[in-house]
């Protein structure tokens, strides 16, 4: 059972999309999930059974972004 400060939580890959943890809890210590993600301000929650875990976190957004020129005056 672990949970992170605000911030400092691992980045895990789920479904090749980035994830930063915020709490880890038994499967059998939650007995209702969506409760628990409101509690931790979460936006997602996946229950793994092959660590016997729930995981709490948030999607990492991508950001867009544009090169920007300096341009020369002459």
């Amino acid at each position: 059972m672990n949970r992170y400060p605000n911030s400092k939580g691992p980045i895990d890959y789920i479904n090749s999309k980035p994830y930063q943890v915020v709490a880890t809890y038994p499967i059998t210590r939650v007995k209702d999930a969506k409760l628990i993600k409101d509690w931790l301000g979460c936006d997602s929650a996946f229950k793994s059974n092959r660590n016997n875990l729930y995981i709490f976190c948030n999607e990492i957004q991508e950001v867009t972004w544009e090169d920007v020129m300096k341009k020369t005056i002459i």
